[in-house]
């Protein structure tokens, strides 16, 4: 059930990373989201990212990380092609790769941590995110990432219409401006109050939080569970 309490990480938390890539040349300045409640523009949004990345694997929750990929001939795009923004997340460009800055190596995922692409802002949108939260027993997702205004604010809204608390770590989001990135937190503000949290409290909660026990199990025996197949009855 969803939690009703003042808590920054919730009862069950689970840690989304939205869309941390690389950016390409074409489309730098118009999705540059370097503007955000810290100063040091996207670098320092990316090492706040890194910082709760760290604190969520010690604190044993799961991590799920997105990326917004697209075909190259568009054939996927849907009504993106009349956003304002300029093409973005095309597959066989740099937007494939996560931002150098993370400590993440894609080839070798540490336990309990899942990459999901998806096509549309809204992580929720025809992903399998629902199955992963609802194996860890999650309540509440933490979300970091970009952009505060879209990404992040469509998949608070997923996250709300699913019945999950959300906890966006403002110093951990941003937007191409700063209008932008504040109209995005006033947008999830109105639907959870709760739900924009300052990165301090996120992360002192998760230095006192005991972990989730099969995320716990994952690292220790590598799966969910020891045993599958047929189930034998008497």
């Amino acid at each position: 059930m969803i939690p009703t309490t003042d808590d920054p990480i919730g009862d069950t938390p689970a840690l989304i990373v939205v869309d941390p890539q690389q950016t390409t040349p074409e489309s730098e300045e118009a999705m540059s989201s370097g503007a955000g409640s810290v100063s040091g523009g996207r670098d320092a949004v990316m090492e706040n990212i890194d910082t709760i990345v760290e604190h969520a694997r010690d604190a044993d929750i799961p991590i799920i990380w997105g990326k917004e990929i697209h075909r190259s001939d568009f054939a996927d795009y849907g009504a993106e092609i009349e956003s304002c923004e300029p093409e973005h997340g095309i597959a066989g460009t740099c937007a494939e790769q996560f931002d150098p800055i993370l400590s993440i190596d894609e080839n070798d995922m540490e336990p309990a941590e899942y990459i999901i692409e998806k096509r549309r802002y809204n992580f929720f949108h025809r992903t399998e995110i629902k199955h992963l939260l609802r194996t860890y027993d999650i309540d509440t997702v933490i979300l970091v990432g970009f952009m505060t205004n879209i990404c992040v604010h469509y998949t608070a809204h997923g996250a709300h219409e699913h019945d999950y608390a959300f906890r966006v770590a403002e110093e951990a989001t941003a937007a191409p401006t700063q209008d932008l990135h504040e109209t995005g937190l006033k947008c999830m503000r109105y639907l959870q109050p709760r739900g924009i949290q300052d990165m301090e409290a996120i992360t002192n909660r998760l230095e006192e939080y005991e972990g989730n026990e099969l995320v716990q199990r994952v690292k220790e025996i590598g799966q969910i569970s020891s045993k599958t197949g047929p189930v034998h009855t008497r």
